[in-house]
């Protein structure tokens, strides 16, 4: 699918499971000659709608002091209208105005757009009636067990990770909302042609890089030659620093998505198969320790 360059706001946003590799795929695509994404990868304007001002304002900050690099002037034309602008449609359409003037293909990451409602995509189709969308998805049980160990390295507890924390964390409200894939379809579906999304998977971006890649350039209809020369050599916000996940937590997290992940087997070849051989796997392996 080409992605067609509207009046206003991206040509393209990647949404999708936490901790899949966007931050990875953020860099990779800013790469591109073709493509414009914004220095500040997660912009968070449709998810954060209805918060506070002053609220709104901070984040821009914090977001800014994560990604600028050392030594750069803040203060450039771009990052002023980010950090001092009044947040509406017209303001989130010009932080893309600097890529549509050299008529790139623009887009950003922002992979809690995932949890929108159909209301909110509603208003992203107004805005760009051909925005493309790539959704990304991770095997939940790895998903969960990566965005504890985040949570629990950026909360700096003290002692080791323990399974009771890793359960209660897991099933926090806006970590259920970023596995729940089948949700997030629907809603997508609603809005949305077929034709405008591409739907991958983080396991093809971890096995197969580059046909990961070629693949999304592909969708949005950019030059997919060379794709070699925009990965980079080493991983990107990897959770490889994690600890080997306890049975307990896999078995817990396999038995409450199994069933969302046999509907995404109905429609999906590849990495939902076989999150599934190993979600049966691991629930006949604890019935049969439960039996002895």
């Amino acid at each position: 699918m080409t992605a067609s360059r509207g009046t206003r706001g991206p040509d393209f946003l990647v949404i999708g499971a936490q901790r899949s590799g966007t931050t990875w795929l953020h860099r990779v695509l800013r790469k591109h000659p073709a493509l414009w994404l914004p220095p500040v990868k997660e912009l968070h304007y449709f998810d954060q709608l209805t918060a506070g001002r002053t609220w709104q304002h901070q984040g821009r900050w914090r977001r800014i002091r994560r990604t600028l690099v050392s030594g750069r002037d803040i203060l450039d034309p771009w990052h002023l209208r980010y950090v001092l602008g009044k947040r509406n449609d017209e303001w989130y359409a010009s932080l893309f105005r600097q890529g549509r003037s050299r008529g790139a293909v623009t887009g950003e990451i922002t992979p809690a757009y995932a949890k929108l409602d159909e209301e909110t995509f509603e208003r992203i189709r107004r805005i760009n009636p051909e925005v493309a969308l790539i959704f990304v998805m991770r095997d939940p049980v790895n998903r969960a067990w990566s965005a504890v160990n985040a949570g629990f390295r950026n909360s700096r507890l003290a002692g080791p990770l323990t399974l009771t924390y890793a359960l209660e964390h897991s099933q926090k409200p806006s970590l259920v909302a970023r596995s729940a894939y089948t949700e997030t379809i629907r809603r997508v579906e609603a809005v949305f042609s077929p034709t405008q999304i591409h739907y991958c998977f983080f396991d093809e971006l971890k096995d197969q890089p580059e046909r990961f890649v070629t693949d999304v350039l592909t969708f949005l209809g950019v030059d997919s030659d060379r794709v070699g020369r925009l990965l980079p050599k080493g991983t990107v916000n990897s959770a490889a620093g994690s600890s080997p996940i306890p049975f307990e937590f896999q078995h817990k997290i396999a038995a409450q998505y199994l069933p969302m992940v046999e509907e995404l087997c109905q429609r999906f070849d590849g990495p939902p198969q076989k999150w599934r051989a190993r979600y049966q796997k691991l629930l006949s392996k604890a019935g049969a320790r439960s039996a002895a």
